[in-house]
């Protein structure tokens, strides 16, 4: 969870930054951030699920 935040923060940032100042589309950060977002919310589906109790006998 921590490296999709960190990804989130420095490619989205980034991406974000250069996009409202200079107007600028970079591609890979862009692709970073959204691969960071991806990651946070496999990583909140993933920790969810192991935290049902099993039925099993």
């Amino acid at each position: 969870m921590l490296f999709s935040m960190a990804m989130i923060v420095i490619f989205g940032g980034g991406f974000l930054i250069r996009l409202v100042r200079d107007g600028d589309f970079y591609i890979a950060e862009f692709a970073g951030g959204m691969s960071g977002i991806a990651l946070l919310i496999m990583t909140m589906f993933v920790k969810k699920g192991r935290n049902k109790p099993s039925y099993r006998d």
